[in-house]
């Protein structure tokens, strides 16, 4: 976070997290926000609120939230035999903080359930734990590509380690998404 907000604020790009706009006008190309305050932009990016969709919300899984809460280790929900992984999760940090809505979590938690329940339905113990780490490339542009990964549920906070943007890693992005493709389409 910090790393792409300073990325942000070096090449003069206003960043408001956690404020609610009332009115956007693209006419005047101004946000104005709760509390009265309003700002300019030439390109606006905004993300709407995260919110788990109807299905997960109506199916007597999900907390007062909206999320599923499961164990962090082994993704396991408070009834036998349901798992849960990915975005509608409810995983809460050390820190407090929930665990980031990202692909490459629910990749890796689905490779941890998928192997224990294989494991189960050969009279296995299941034994393999989600360890909460994680990496990704930050695009920039210009041939430019910065990569971040950490370790989500270290105590007493996440370990995040950030590379600076550079080529080398525009490239890596490239390989990989190459490697990606290729291995699962």
């Amino acid at each position: 976070g910090k790393a792409v907000v300073g990325m942000l604020e070096t090449n003069e790009i206003g960043f408001t997290p956690h404020v609610k706009p009332t009115h956007i006008s693209p006419v005047k190309k101004e946000i104005t926000f709760e509390s009265g305050d309003t700002v300019g932009y030439d390109l606006l990016i905004g993300v709407p609120p995260h919110k788990s969709p109807d299905v997960v919300r109506g199916s007597g899984l999900a907390g007062e939230a909206g999320w599923i809460p499961v164990d962090p280790g082994k993704l396991k929900t408070e009834h036998a035999n349901v798992y849960a992984i990915g975005d509608v999760t409810d995983i809460k940090l050390h820190s407090g903080m929930p665990l980031p809505k990202a692909g490459v979590f629910a990749h890796g938690q689905a490779e941890i359930v998928a192997e224990n329940i294989a494991l189960q339905l050969k009279g296995k113990e299941r034994n393999k734990e989600f360890q909460g780490k994680g990496s990704c490339f930050i695009e920039i542009g210009g041939g430019l590509a910065g990569y971040a990964s950490g370790n989500f549920y270290a105590t007493p906070k996440p370990v995040i380690n950030f590379k600076k943007p550079g080529r080398m890693w525009h490239l890596s992005k490239i390989l990989f998404e190459r490697w990606w493709m290729r291995h699962w389409f």
